[in-house]
């Protein structure tokens, strides 16, 4: 029988995040749907089981859980005259529906043209933290894993101190004051401003504020178009079709590839190869001599017919007589119609002769 003394308590794991939200005219216009699109994903995310381990006792096997995720929201807007109110906190919930309808039902206020309350805001979540562990009854019972502080701002604060604050502790403190708090009580600040919007004080909190040494998660444009939203201790997963391209990753610099000499080519023996040709194939390769197609005589044998052969005479060469066997008809009755009249004319020329008796 197992006895209750026997039976391992399920273990438990809190989150507790704060929204910290600027409260005027012109985030109203923006909040909504930057709620719908992102931080409803946050909160999910946030919600996911994760690893832990029982509280106080290191010997029990860690295990995983769902984890018991309490949100609370601190909205700031500008100091009096210009806002009707300050700061205004809604404590911790479980409850996410609850949650929800507070967000969507609040007023936004005027205000904040030019500089904010921002200190006034990230206060209130100090206190709210304080506060849970302090008054909060179910404290001893929680485990608590993380802390978030998620800020949603869009203009600069004001360079003084703090001075709408409830604990006392926090009188007259500044962002650099913000930033050591937050580094105690190990708290995860994540920010999420407007774009185009250059607000120095508050992005410096993102490295001083944070304990953690792991990179920001910065989501694409494409899926906060509108927010640059950087994100610590949130591992938020991003969509394929939101997933930078590979152009635009960053590309190694080239100190640090290794240094590859140039090794020349290797010969390359190439051995070549008979060629394996058929009967017929070989003999229209062999030329043939004295042979021309009788039906298509070409241009060049016509030609060559018609002009009569004449053979090169060296001047070393013996006289042939005028009257040859190897000269043609025509020719050879010319030379005798020349020889006949040069005797003619050596006999007209030369003087009578007497006969002798």
């Amino acid at each position: 029988m197992v006895t209750p003394t026997q039976i391992r308590p399920a273990p438990r794991c809190d989150i507790l995040c704060v929204l910290v939200v600027e409260s005027t005219q012109h985030m109203q216009n923006l909040f909504h749907g930057l709620y719908d699109t992102v931080i409803t994903q946050l909160i999910t995310q946030m919600r996911t089981p994760i690893i832990v381990q029982a509280a106080g006792n290191k010997s029990q096997p860690v295990t995983k859980a769902t984890p018991c995720v309490r949100l609370g929201v601190v909205f700031y807007g500008d100091y009096f005259p210009y806002s009707t109110q300050t700061c205004s906190k809604q404590y911790f919930t479980s409850n996410y529906r609850e949650f929800t309808k507070t967000i969507k039902s609040h007023r936004f206020c005027e205000g904040g043209l030019l500089r904010c309350a921002t200190t006034e805001g990230l206060v209130g979540a100090l206190e709210m933290f304080d506060d849970f562990a302090e008054f909060d009854p179910e404290a001893h019972l929680a485990n608590v894993q993380q802390r978030h502080a998620i800020m949603v701002t869009s203009t600069p604060p004001y360079a003084q101190g703090c001075r709408e604050n409830a604990h006392m502790r926090y009188d007259g403190f500044s962002i650099d004051d913000v930033a050591r708090r937050m580094r105690e009580m190990k708290i995860s600040f994540s920010l999420i401003k407007e774009r185009g919007k250059q607000i120095e004080q508050v992005e410096g909190l993102l490295k001083t504020a944070n304990v953690s040494t792991k990179s920001l998660l910065e989501l694409p444009k494409p899926m906060s178009p509108d927010f640059d939203v950087q994100l610590m201790g949130i591992d938020l997963q991003i969509p394929p079709e939101f997933a930078a391209p590979i152009s635009a990753l960053t590309s190694i610099a080239p100190a640090a590839l290794p240094n590859i000499q140039p090794q020349p080519p290797a010969p390359v023996h190439i051995q070549p190869q008979p060629i394996q040709s058929t009967a017929s194939q070989q003999q229209q390769l062999v030329p043939q001599k004295n042979k021309v197609d009788a039906a298509v005589p070409s241009v060049d044998t016509a030609a060559m017919a018609k002009k009569p052969k004449l053979e090169s005479q060296s001047s070393s060469s013996a006289i042939v007589s005028p009257i040859t066997e190897e000269q043609p008809k025509p020719a050879r009755a010319k030379s005798r119609a020349k020889a006949g009249k040069s005797k003619s004319a050596r006999a007209s020329n030369s003087p009578a002769v007497a006969p002798q008796s």
